[in-house]
């Protein structure tokens, strides 16, 4: 059965849904068709000119980017609109176009787990909290011979997979409770039972199966409960609950083993962003794409790099526009990682306790407040700061059933629009 774009969508919302987006947001399927097929899948953070050539090039028939293609109103289509160049190259060459925003950002797929994880952060756990999902008990009575056929209907479905808000709620699937009993039914003119006549009233030893599931999943658990049960009409109950599920947010907070100074963690940061060790690197060479594991300062490699100035070591992207503000003597315990834009963040991460804040677009104005407070920063940048979002994706939806056949591929020509003047390899 081919994959179509709609497949993907709906994968990507399992994990990041699109009514967790802010309202000014512009989030979901921007350009195309949910009913066109899919082999190839470009991965990017911008959908600039360069990606869109690029996955043309790549013959990808998709491009599922972080940000969004329209952000401003578009009044028009028109060939000599800039901001409309992009959405018409896609149209005429057949490419859809997926933006998953803010709701990724409020994920645990965001690129702040990622830099927390690869910089050994411990306790990890949501720097601001914006909600939490809400769940619902489903119970269902059949017969004890379709037990497993329908209890495989939900799993497929996503019933019963972490389905408490704890921390190790996500290593647990297929959670569900079983109990006997006997049901009872009078079929009426009319009725097609699968058990019983019209008429007599029926009793049946049957089964009750229990489990939990986001309230946003419940469509699609009934309609595969339905499908898979032997009853025309299934009894089943939705209870609405008031524990707790997964929580989402912005950013993350958490502990490194032992203290360092200012000085080590940035410096183990700049070169967890030179090397992109998470990364599978990908880079042009004339006209082919390669893809290898080695750190990219290793490759004799120049096309698409640039040349750190400080270190002499080609990178895959410039970091020369990161910065640090703080002593880099002072002492580093608690770390907060916000990917994207995290001016707006400063007071949370001060009100939190953080020795050090680590995210993009960070302002003169906030810097010096953080100062005042007695928190270091780190500018990383925008772009640098999300594209390690793109490699959980891939791991992500690689790792999907319902994709298999699917190549997803991290954009080469996806890159941070600012420069700075380099040397050459020493």
């Amino acid at each position: 059965m081919a994959v179509t774009v709609g497949s993907i969508a709906q994968t990507l919302e399992k994990v990041a849904p699109k009514y967790w987006a802010e309202e000014w947001d512009n989030v979901g399927l921007l350009v195309g068709n949910m009913a066109d097929s899919v082999e190839r899948v470009l991965l990017a953070v911008d959908g600039t000119p360069e990606v869109g050539a690029e996955a043309s090039e790549r013959g990808a028939e998709m491009i599922v980017a972080h940000h969004p293609l329209m952000f401003r109103s578009l009044k028009n289509l028109r060939a000599d609109n800039p901001q409309a160049e992009v959405p018409l190259k896609l149209l005429k060459h057949g490419i859809s176009y997926y933006s998953a925003h803010t709701n990724l950002d409020q994920s645990s797929f965001s690129s702040s787990w990622l830099l927390g994880q690869s910089l050994g952060l411990k306790e990890m756990d949501y720097l601001a909290v914006t909600g939490y999902e809400t769940l619902v008990k489903l119970a269902v009575f059949m017969p004890a011979v379709d037990v497993e056929k329908v209890r495989q209907a939900l799993v497929k479905a996503g019933v019963g997979e972490s389905i408490t808000g704890g921390p190790h709620s996500g290593f647990y699937a297929e959670s569900f409770f079983q109990s006997t009993g006997e049901g009872m039914f009078r079929p009426l003119p009319g009725a097609e039972p699968s058990i019983g006549s019209v008429g007599d009233l029926t009793r049946v030893e049957e089964v009750k199966l229990e489990s939990i599931l986001p309230e946003r999943t419940v469509e699609r658990a009934i309609k595969a409960l339905l499908k898979a049960h032997p009853y025309e009409e299934p009894a089943y109950d939705l209870i609405p609950l008031q524990n707790r599920g997964q929580a989402r947010g912005y950013g993350i907070t958490g502990y490194l083993p032992q203290a360092e100074s200012l000085g080590s963690v940035w410096q183990r940061l700049t070169a967890l962003l030179r090397d992109e060790p998470w990364a599978e690197i990908q880079y042009r060479v004339n006209n082919d794409y390669v893809s290898e594991q080695r750190p990219v300062y290793e490759r004799n490699i120049t096309d698409d790099m640039v040349t750190d100035a400080n270190s002499g070591k080609t990178a895959i992207h410039c970091l020369g526009g990161i910065r640090l503000a703080g002593d880099l003597a002072k002492s580093v315990r608690k770390v907060a990682v916000v990917n994207g834009s995290g001016g707006s963040f400063v007071q949370k991460a001060l009100f939190q306790g953080a020795d050090l804040f680590i995210a993009g677009d960070i302002d003169h104005h906030a810097a010096l407040d953080a100062l005042q407070g007695g928190m270091a920063v780190a500018d990383i940048g925008h772009f640098i700061s999300e594209r390690p979002m793109l490699y959980n994706l891939a791991h992500y939806l690689r790792s999907a059933k319902a994709l298999q056949g699917v190549e997803f591929i991290i954009s080469a020509a996806d890159k941070s629009p600012w420069i700075v003047q380099t040397s050459e390899k020493q």
